[in-house]
């Protein structure tokens, strides 16, 4: 149904969100004659969507100045700040989102220090980078907020966060649990834990590896994320975990990891991963995986920079950044001295 000139619109936002469909009237042009909107609110269906626009017509009250809540100011503000970021800090501020439930439906007008101190507090996740996310998500949440007067005070500046005792320490796999692995190696998730600890990969990154990047005949992956030496890095196939590489290679499928002609969901393979070796007795990370692959390079004598090259950790001493050049057939040879 078309509605009338100058009556405003709905807009869906995309399925991922808890409430795709956007309500928006304009508020003027620019001097290029495209529209300037304000939203009125962000709604789970269409009807409730259009329902908000009628009540906005038949009343109209000031957009602005209206009762937003938390997570309607986070919808507003993440439409434009996250449009062009990097997956991964898409996946932090997402996270840093779900991590703090309790202030969603809060007035933003009404959002005060106890009620961001308490979600931190309370936060069920209790590493510091997790934590340290979520702060930075009410920073740039109030900051938008006072920007566009929904506030007059930016209240996050005074929420705090203690340093956490009870961060885990990482612990690599012993030799004897990879060997249980590869007893049990029939297991798609076993594969998957095998091949993270012989390529160093984190597990965002591997699920993240494109087919066109997979050269099986020179045994190399081209993948990578989050820093500026892991983007886009060279990690050879070692040569016991070729055999799980070809069988995941079909030149159909954009991802290595198929599934279903798009990726895998980090929380479904993470979940997964942790049941199959709990029941094998083994309790570990993904995470741990690529710890492990540091720690057996070391134990067997890889060179320290090649080691980096593996990983993607930066090397900034000058006799590694500019002396040394690390070919593919050093990386496999690094990679191979893994038993």
């Amino acid at each position: 149904m078309r509605l009338p000139n100058g009556y405003g619109g709905v807009v869906n936002l995309g399925k991922k969100r808890r409430r795709p469909f956007a309500a928006r009237i304009t508020v003027g042009w620019t001097h290029e004659g495209k529209a300037i909107y304000k939203y009125i609110g962000y709604y789970a269906k269409k009807t409730e969507a259009l329902q908000a626009l009628a009540e906005y017509n038949n009343n109209p009250y000031d957009v602005d100045s209206r009762n937003l809540t938390f997570e309607e100011v986070y919808n507003m503000w993440s439409e434009k700040a996250l449009k062009d970021v990097s997956k991964s800090k898409l996946i932090c501020y997402k996270t840093a989102f779900a991590n703090c439930p309790t202030i969603h439906n809060i007035k933003i007008k009404e959002l005060k220090t106890p009620h961001m101190q308490k979600a931190i507090d309370n936060c069920k996740k209790r590493s510091q980078s997790t934590l340290n996310n979520v702060k930075i998500l009410f920073n740039q949440i109030c900051r938008f907020a006072l920007e566009n007067d929904f506030i007059s005070k930016d209240y996050s500046q005074f929420v705090t966060i203690s340093n956490t005792d009870n961060k885990k320490i990482k612990k690599e796999f012993s030799e004897d649990e990879i060997a249980i692995l590869w007893e049990n190696s029939d297991n798609f998730y076993v594969r998957f834990a095998l091949i993270l600890i012989y390529t160093g990969f984190r597990i965002s990154e591997f699920l993240q590896v494109k087919t066109e990047n997979v050269d099986l005949e020179n045994g190399s992956i081209r993948g990578g994320l989050k820093t500026k030496a892991g983007i886009n890095r060279l990690v050879p196939i070692h040569k016991r975990i070729l055999p799980f590489i070809k069988e995941l290679y079909n030149t159909k499928n954009i991802y290595l990891y198929n599934n279903m002609g798009s990726t895998f969901k980090y929380s479904t393979i993470k979940n997964d991963f942790t049941k199959t070796l709990k029941e094998l007795g083994i309790s570990h990370t993904p995470h741990e995986c690529r710890h492990t692959t540091a720690t057996l390079l070391d134990k067997y004598g890889a060179n320290p920079i090649t080691t980096k090259k593996i990983l993607g950790h930066s090397t900034q001493d000058l006799t590694s950044s500019v002396y040394i050049h690390k070919d593919l057939e050093e990386l496999k040879k690094a990679i191979n001295l893994i038993p």
